[in-house]
């Protein structure tokens, strides 16, 4: 077989090899690690957690009987179920410890790998379900944070086992118990971290007992098996998503739309930035009365909140289903039809016309983040088949309705509570379409 490519650290390579360094641990001398506590000592999640739909807990009923020398029927390892908004076969998978490839099997989804812990040499880690990037090696050795492969895919789960070689047999232990406060960091961007949610205790699950036919697990139980994550969507780290399929105004009816940090309207900003309008303005052209401007829902998703406003109108905030954690903000509405709050609407769907000549029509686009309230640009999250339709009307890229924050900062605006008292200087506020 081949082996990974890639160099390992030379120096990494010798303290395997050479036995150099502190003497190898053992997890608890002579005596039952498990009832004698075991070392938080996996400081490198295996996949990224702030990217987990949910997790499953130790000694539940999701997937087959995976035990050990000491109890039956049960899951003894986790399964970790990924975002639907991801493409699962695209997130990595990584070495959680320093040690040498115990045993390698391929399956029909994906590789199924075991290491031993360089530091714990009685404990042994299983990694289930990764397509491999290289070729392992029985014995070759593997450090801390290395991208072994990726998630099979959507057909299986990327599942983790810890397993302890005890004087009194081999015994599954949770992930959770061995993993760091700095591995836990992952787990507390979306979640009240506390080790007990991943985990079913023994008593729990004796007083519980599900029912096994061979390996197949019969039931759930009464014991919850999974625990939910809810972690916000990181722009900053995964990238603004292209999910917008459908205008939401009729744009051959627009002449012109304003900057993203333009100067037009108000100060329109987010947890991050400050006085700058952070929306759009969309402007109808003077080839009709502005009130026949039809309006539509960008994306399928659910209504947040709506309001009527001073100027007119009604303000709709439409969360999207796609991508939950973004909200689509559309203001000036004449509603064609009543809504209520959790009404589902889908792409396209008609929600009336802009209220008039009396304002412009506004669409602004955030992202609930880990770290807070963040504002994107409408363009930023559109197809690239639906930004053609701008590009038909002379738009060379997504950056002619953009002012980036770098340019914003070195042309500041003054404000006055929401009203800017400052020009915009030297850069254009809006795009004018052909």
């Amino acid at each position: 077989m081949k082996r990974m490519a890639g160099r390992i650290m030379p120096a990494l390579i010798v303290f395997f090899l050479s036995g150099c360094g502190e003497k190898k641990k053992n997890a608890v001398e002579n005596e039952d690690p498990y009832m004698s506590g075991l070392p938080r000592f996996v400081n490198v999640n295996f996949i990224e957690p702030d990217r987990m739909e949910r997790i499953s807990r130790f000694r539940s009923a999701a997937g087959p009987d995976y035990s050990d020398d000491f109890e039956h029927c049960r899951s003894m390892k986790h399964r970790f179920q990924p975002k639907d908004v991801f493409d699962w076969s695209t997130l990595p998978i990584y070495a959680p410890v320093h040690g040498p490839v115990l045993r390698v099997s391929e399956g029909r989804d994906g590789s199924e790998i075991w290491i031993q812990s360089h530091e714990y040499t009685d404990i042994e880690i299983g990694l289930f379900h990764v397509v491999l990037s290289n070729d392992l090696n029985v014995g070759q050795p593997l450090y801390a944070g290395q991208v072994l492969g990726t998630v099979a895919g959507r057909q299986a789960l990327p599942e983790i086992a810890v397993g302890v070689r005890s004087p009194s047999g081999w015994r599954l232990v949770s992930y959770f118990d061995v993993i760091s406060d700095s591995a836990q960091n992952g787990f507390r961007k979306c979640f009240n971290y506390m080790p007990q949610n991943f985990i079913i205790t023994r008593e729990q699950r004796d007083a519980d007992p599900l029912v096994c036919s061979g390996d197949s697990l019969a039931g759930s139980g009464l014991i919850g098996d999974w625990t939910i994550m809810d972690c916000r969507y990181d722009v900053d780290a995964w990238g603004i998503p292209k999910f917008v399929r459908h205008n939401y105004i009729d744009l051959d009816r627009i002449a012109r739309i304003s900057k993203f940090r333009s100067s037009v309207g108000h100060d329109y900003s987010d947890d991050f930035e400050h006085c700058r309008s952070m929306k759009h303005y969309f402007m109808p052209d003077g080839s009709g009365d502005w009130s026949q401007v039809r309006v539509f829902a960008p994306v399928d998703g659910t209504v947040a909140l709506f309001f009527d406003e001073w100027i007119g109108g009604t303000q709709i905030w439409l969360t999207s289903s796609e991508y939950p954690d973004f909200e689509f903000d559309i203001f000036h509405i004449h509603l064609q039809d009543s809504l209520h709050v959790g009404q589902f609407l889908t792409a396209g769907q008609l929600l009336g016309t802009h209220i008039g000549s009396q304002t412009y029509s506004d669409i602004a686009v955030c992202a609930l983040t880990p770290n807070g309230r963040k504002r994107v640009s409408y363009f930023d999250v559109m197809t690239d088949s639906l930004f053609q339709d701008y590009q038909a009307r002379g738009a060379q890229s997504r950056g002619d309705f953009i002012i980036s924050r770098e340019l914003r900062d070195l042309n500041p605006l003054t404000c006055q509570g929401e009203a800017f008292t400052s020009e915009s200087g030297n850069l254009e506020n809006w795009f004018d379409l052909n």
